[in-house]
């Protein structure tokens, strides 16, 4: 009987043990797949804003990123 409650006890422990290197393995695989996507991020080309002419005017214009049609 008190081998049973034993090893009941050793058996929670052990669950209780996996369950946590198991969430410790993800919360690794998930820093270090966000610190690479970061690095990527970093590697393009950054955001450009251009604006021509004042905000209000008769062809002012603005244009973010990586624009090459000259109509926008």
């Amino acid at each position: 009987m008190i081998f049973g409650f034993f090893k009941k006890l050793i058996k929670y422990y052990v669950d209780k043990l996996i369950y946590w290197m198991r969430i410790k393995k993800f919360n690794l695989e998930l820093d270090n797949e966000i610190k690479e996507y970061f690095k990527k991020l970093d590697k393009e080309e950054k955001l450009k804003i251009v604006e021509k002419g004042k905000f209000g005017e008769d062809g002012w214009s603005i244009s973010i990123g990586d624009v090459k049609d000259g109509d926008t």
